[in-house]
């Protein structure tokens, strides 16, 4: 149900299920002495979506994980929007600082980790609940098992002495909560918790301010080859976890641009229900602990927790499975993704309630719509990918490819944030599943996939708020005042191989060197979130930094401020707003909303945006400064470009560019999802019931002896006669059935009956087939020739002046595939062309040779004409875009009319039957179906029928060919 204005976009729930979850769980968990035995101190805290790596803490590692996010999850989570960027040094085992206990042996299937680390968490001053976990509810969902993984390791010369320092820069590391204490109690007091520690931060668009969680990381103690020592975490008791006081806290992490779309939508929706996991490790929590979790987030926080690696991200980003960055074919990856996904899925069909509407976010899931649609086949499911969808070429190289397609056409609509990204998906879809493709969706064998472009924004009115703040102006006051007569450029990105920081300095490096007149006059700051330790030595940055520097600073000026370390969001703000450049080298990017923000907050100055041609937003931003990030003389100019460029050029494409950020915003995004989900659901489940009835007869003998009017419309093979191919049945000279010649005779003889027969045969073939049944009309070749009931001659569907050129390339492509496909053969009509494999010696090789052959036609030449190939039953059929079965029968109604509005005592058309057996037929069904509306025929006197019991838009289906003689053969005896 979709209304205007404020109304409900659904009048069910919205679940949207994604990764994290918008709060996360505090802890109170002991720290331990130097004899392993525990004390609680009342500033102990452990806390959710801290350390994402459940095998370190974990005292059942070899068993499966309940709120599995492994090691390599971490890798994945990083990139979702606004992670918080501290996760990568909790990848270290904290098994490591603990004693060996005689009691126990080692965990098996665990890693050892190169370091120690430790976390200081911040006590939260007001929670607003607060219970011990030992509380008395009923557990609503027992939780699946956990899923084991092992740690990330790299060698000790690959990780830097120190990774984050705390903002007094001491380097000396200081007591884990969870390693036994050295220092005194009142140390310790001191040192670990101070009193003035600030209370950790909520999300907040794109950024987050200072939580004060501070991480250390000393040398690695052991190297790689090493086995751990026989010792186990003696803070992962379940004792300790159930005895422990916990809050629900707003998380650090997430998908914060999605959390901030849904929220400022819900006073247009009943309820939204958030269904995801805790961003911590689970699986040392009592089932208890977990059901009192369960039912204080489901009662007050309308959330739904999963107590549950990263297999898709990097071929996501065009990063090859042999490549060393990727962890695609690492042992168990796929099984820890399917079985993450299962429990998402499982998760929500135990808490779906008729009428919701289910939203799935992002590549974490997208093997969820699938396993729900096979259990809730009438439920309402949509997708978003909010990252790059890749090149076929690119997609077809993961080993599970067409297990994730199949996962996600579960879904009733999969949107993405670009026509790029969707139009590659369509082109995976036809290349390796060979499902019948067009720009709005795949068309499956019994229903619709629909295809969408939802661009995500940013929530102006919110960010509007936020830099009202008077910090902001403070800010943008004092980094006027610091880099004063000097011109500025802003930049914050993750430090990660994807976002082309290491190749924006080196461009700045070259824009330095071709124009030495800005030297001393200009400055870069690069705000580097902190990613996974791996990714921020394969980025590379800090040396190309140090030589920038060491070669054009001098003692009162240095050209690179490198801030390794994410700010306020107050700062971010002030950045922006004083920037004279803000300078985006993605290498590729889902969206990037760090220009939006920008230009959002250049509204005075309106500076000018120079941005990556591969970052998602740039095909909605076309009036920036497009360049391509790997050609660092082209960015050097472009730099260059906007610093000189005249006020009144700013002026005029910050305007373009601002239109667009202010119409695309958040809540738009969300709301254009979330409506056009309900809305193609409908569609689908009126199109594709599966719950077609079989055709009685008796139902419709009444209205057809009343009618006066009636129109037949009849396809032949599969419907009238047995499919078989028109080349075999000419070669073999086979009669047609008697018994369908006399029927199709006998219902053509009644004056107040007209009968065509739709086909995709050749015209040559029907009129030896029916041309000697007088009175009958023929449609051949799918709709591209039409002989009207009566006439001798038959007419030209396709579109006078229409360019046929496209015949000699399609012939040239299918020559290709013939000469390399034994036993196919090519069937050249008056206008579509045919390749059949039917005969093929290999017909598995021939099946994918038609995936090829129908992704290269619709590449090369589908582009160019208009045109579109279809994979058929054995065969590969190319025909022009406009012409079908359903342009005919429009054709053919028309004529009716015409004659009817000539002829006075003709009656108009009052009955109309149509049956058909394949997609062919699908069209013209839904062109029978709403004639309803077009000429006022009721229901009950349109009938549609599908031969064979499938999803259809059809109103009614019959067995097979038997039954439409036998049905015929009544209404003609009627």
């Amino acid at each position: 149900m979709v209304v205007e204005g404020n109304s409900l976009l659904t009048s069910g729930r919205l679940l949207v299920a994604t990764f994290l979850l918008p709060e996360t769980i505090y802890f109170q968990v002991p720290a331990s002495d130097k004899n392993g035995n525990h004390s609680l101190h009342p500033k102990d805290t452990f806390s959710g979506q801290t350390n994402l790596n459940p095998t370190v803490h974990s005292a059942t590692a070899t068993s499966a994980p309940t709120a599995a996010i492994a090691s390599e999850e971490a890798n994945q989570q990083r990139h979702a929007p606004s992670m918080v960027s501290s996760i990568h040094s909790l990848t270290s085992s904290i098994a490591a600082q603990h004693p060996p206990s005689p009691r126990r042996g080692p965990p098996r299937d665990m890693s050892a980790s190169p370091s120690n680390t430790s976390v200081i968490i911040p006590p939260p001053t007001s929670p607003s609940f607060f219970r011990t976990a030992t509380a008395s509810v009923e557990a609503v969902v027992h939780a699946p098992r956990p899923i084991s993984s092992k740690v990330d390791r790299l060698k000790d010369n690959d990780r830097p002495p120190f990774l984050h320092k705390s903002p007094n820069h001491d380097h000396t590391p200081p007591p884990s909560i969870l390693a036994p204490s050295t220092l005194s109690e009142k140390e310790e007091h001191t040192n670990v918790f101070p009193p003035s520690a600030p209370r950790p931060a909520l999300n907040q668009p794109r950024s987050r301010t200072s939580s004060g969680v501070h991480i250390h990381t000393t040398t690695p103690s052991l190297p790689v080859s090493q086995h751990p020592p026989e010792r186990r975490v003696s803070i992962d008791s379940a004792k300790v976890y159930a005895d422990a006081p916990w809050t629900v806290e707003k998380a650090g992490g997430g998908n914060v641009g999605l959390y901030n779309a849904v929220n400022s939508i819900q006073n247009q929706l009943a309820k939204v229900v958030f269904v995801g996991t805790l961003g911590m490790p689970t699986d040392m929590l009592q089932d208890q602990t977990r059901g009192d979790i369960r039912v204080e987030l489901a009662l007050n926080h309308s959330s739904i927790p999963v107590f549950v690696h990263d297999v898709l991200w990097p071929i996501f980003h065009y990063v090859l499975p042999d490549n060393f960055r990727s962890k695609v074919y690492e042992d168990g990856s796929w099984k820890h993704y399917v079985a993450v996904n299962r429990a998402f899925a499982d998760t929500i069909i135990e808490n779906y309630i008729e009428g919701d509407t289910i939203w799935v976010n992002d590549y974490h899931l997208m093997l969820v719509p699938n396993m729900i649609r096979e259990q809730l086949p009438d439920a309402s499911i949509g997708f978003f990918l909010h990252i790059p969808f890749p090149s076929s070429e690119i997609f077809r190289c993961l080993h599970v490819r067409e297990e994730v397609l199949e996962g996600l056409l579960g879904a009733d609509m999969i949107g993405f944030q670009t026509y790029s990204f969707a139009r590659h998906f369509l082109q995976t879809c036809s290349r390796l599943l060979a499902y019948e493709t067009s720009p709005k969706g795949i068309q499956l064998e019994n229903t619709a996939v629909n295809v969408g472009i939802f661009p995500i924004g940013i929530d102006t009115q919110s960010l509007a708020v936020k830099r009202k703040d008077p910090e902001v102006a403070q800010w943008v006051k004092e980094i006027k005042e610091r880099y004063s007569g000097m011109k500025l450029i802003v930049a914050r990105d993750k430090l990660d191989y994807v976002k082309g920081v290491r190749q924006k300095m080196l461009a700045f490096e070259r824009f330095l060197n071709l124009y030495p007149e800005w030297n001393g006059k200009i400055v870069l700051i690069q705000v580097a979130l902190s990613t996974t330790e791996q990714n921020e030595f394969q980025g590379q940055v800090s040396d190309v930094v140090t030589r920038i520097n060491s070669k054009f600073s001098t003692l009162s000026y240095q050209p690179i401020v490198f801030l390794r370390q994410d700010i306020t969001f107050s700062q971010y703000l002030g950045l922006l707003t004083a920037a004279d450049l803000c300078l985006i080298t993605s290498l590729r990017d889902g969206m990037n909303l760090t220009s939006h923000e920008y230009i959002f907050c250049q509204e005075e100055q309106r500076n000018p945006l120079v941005l990556s041609e591969f970052a998602g937003t740039y095909g909605s931003m076309g009036a920036c400064l497009r360049v391509n990030p790997w050609n660092y003389t082209e960015v050097a100019e472009a730099i260059h470009e906007a610093l000189v460029m005249k006020a009144g050029e700013k002026a005029l494409r910050w305007y373009e560019l601002n239109m667009h950020v202010m119409t695309n915003t958040a809540q738009f995004w969300a709301t254009d999802f979330v409506s056009e989900l309900v809305k193609v659901h409908s569609d689908v489940q009126r199109r594709y019931s599966i719950h077609i009835p079989l055709l009685n007869l008796k139902d419709v003998l009444e209205v057809y002896r009343s009618a006066q009017t009636r129109l037949f419309l009849l396809d032949d093979d599969g419907t009238l006669l047995p499919y078989e191919r028109p080349s075999l049945m000419r070669m073999r000279r086979k009669a047609m059935n008697d018994g369908i010649f006399k029927t199709v005779r006998s219902l053509a003889q009644d004056s107040r009956n007209i009968v065509y027969i739709m086909s995709g045969r050749t015209k040559e073939s029907l009129d030896e087939l029916f041309g000697s049944i007088p009175g009958i009309g023929l449609c051949a070749e799918g709709g591209c020739f039409l002989k009207l009931a009566g006439k001798t001659v038959w007419e030209d569907q396709i579109q006078e002046g229409s360019n046929m050129q496209w015949r000699e390339k399609v012939m040239e492509m299918f020559e290709y595939y013939m000469e390399r496909t034994p036993g196919s053969e090519i069937e050249e009509k008056g206008v579509p062309i045919v390749w059949h494999y039917r005969q093929a010696d290999n017909p598995s090789f021939g099946l994918w040779q038609a995936r090829e052959c129908q992704n290269h036609i619709e590449e090369a030449i589908g582009s160019i004409y208009p045109i579109h190939a279809v994979v058929g039953r054995k065969c590969v059929e190319v025909m022009p875009r406009d012409v079908s079965k359903s342009h005919a029968t429009k054709t053919i109604v028309d004529a009716l009319r015409a004659a009817s509005a000539v002829d006075k005592f003709r009656p108009p058309l009052d009955f109309v039957v149509s049956i058909g057996d394949d997609r062919s037929d699908e069209d013209m069904f839904k062109y029978c179906n709403g004639l309803q509306d077009d000429t006022g025929l009721n229901m009950d006197r349109i009938v549609t029928v599908t031969v064979g019991s499938k999803s259809s838009a059809a109103k009614w289906f019959v067995p097979g060919v038997s039954a439409v003689l036998h049905n015929l053969q009544t209404l003609a005896q009627a």
